[in-house]
């Protein structure tokens, strides 16, 4: 690799046919820790700080790749003379040079939780996004956390479901997997922290990343109603949550609310109808709209469910035949014509398990 560092070049990596990049993701390319390139950082945080006089400025320093530092003769010079371990030495040595300048701004900077890597910056707020350790490790140190786990569904940008009718969108499912019992679930503080730990613990945060995202109607399509579940963890105590009341009777509430405007919003599936497959000969199927004035409309006979299929109005009740199994599609259709994704419950009666290579 072309490593040269000079006035007007303050990054590692080749120069040649270097564009734009074009596409979003995580590249080689990163600052050598040169005066040059301080000096343009404090000049971006100078305006930074003059156009939002918030406490915090949240610097970033997460995804930042170590090759170039490895590859680059001047960064192992650096590395050498400032007594530092490693190339995580040198992030960390980045990290707290921005942050003394942050600091005598009269401001204190926030970063996600590869801040910690080579050492956490005396004053920094951590953000953990990458579970909950990072979050866990900062409290540890007295460290100010706000936790914005995606593996709690803190991403709003990842799908709310395994249908196939979900949106495209950057995640897959596993961690990627969000929706808004699963963040309603979720408890921002802990249990493997000291209640001395605890305290500091000061905050919950989602974030929507937006590559997936080509309009606003969208990205309400994928904050609501995630957004009132965030509320709740964010705001309630635990002792003092009720998902029964809040996915029964809160969530219609504030839907058919949105429902009657403009706003986009995620159709939740029918409450009541089992995620998971059923097994046995006889099935009553109780269920309630997600929300006031919506229909549930179903079939049982493969097909998918729309407006014309059966309407929900009393108990399902289904006989299964020894051997067989019946699969219950269900859709929900607001007052205004949105809808939800289609549902799918598979009765068993011992049919056979059909492999498919």
């Amino acid at each position: 690799r072309d490593t040269w560092v000079g006035e007007k070049a303050p990054w590692t990596g080749t120069r040649k046919g270097k564009n734009v990049q074009q596409t979003w993701g995580v590249f080689d390319d990163v600052f050598v820790p040169t005066d040059n390139t301080f000096n343009f950082l404090q000049n971006v945080l100078d305006e930074v700080i003059a156009l939002f006089p918030s406490k915090y400025i949240h610097i970033g320093g997460d995804e930042c790749p170590k090759e170039y530092w490895k590859q680059s003769e001047f960064c192992q010079k650096f590395i050498k003379d400032n007594n530092l371990k490693d190339e995580h030495g040198l992030q960390s040595y980045f990290i707290q040079r921005i942050e003394k300048y942050v600091n005598a701004k009269g401001r204190s900077i926030i970063g996600w939780d590869e801040i910690l890597e080579g050492g956490l910056a005396p004053n920094a707020t951590v953000m953990s996004w990458r579970g909950e350790a990072g979050g866990i490790e900062a409290a540890k140190q007295s460290h100010d956390v706000i936790m914005t786990p995606g593996s709690a569904g803190l991403y709003f940008d990842h799908k709310a479901s395994t249908s196939p009718d979900e949106p495209l969108t950057i995640s897959g499912l596993g961690s990627g997997y969000s929706n808004f019992h699963k963040v309603y679930n979720y408890d921002p503080v802990p249990k493997e922290l000291t209640a001395d730990q605890k305290k500091y613990i000061i905050g919950v945060q989602a974030n929507v990343w937006t590559e997936y995202m080509e309009t606003p109607s969208k990205v309400e399509y994928m904050i609501f109603p995630k957004i009132f579940s965030l509320a709740e963890i964010a705001w309630s105590q635990v002792e003092r949550k009720d998902f029964k009341n809040f996915t029964e009777e809160r969530v219609p509430l504030h839907l058919a609310k949105l429902d009657q405007t403009n706003t986009n919003f995620w159709v939740p599936v029918p409450v009541g109808q089992p995620d998971k497959m059923l097994s046995g000969e006889n099935f009553n199927i109780e269920l309630k709209a997600p929300l006031k004035g919506a229909k549930i409309f179903y079939t049982l006979d493969n097909y998918r469910p729309s407006e014309n299929a059966t309407e929900y109005t009393k108990p399902i009740k289904v006989n299964v035949l020894q051997g067989q199994k019946k699969t219950l599609k269900t859709i929900v259709i607001t007052p205004s014509g949105k809808r939800s994704v289609v549902s799918e419950t598979t009765l068993n009666n011992g049919a056979p398990e059909v492999k498919t290579k």
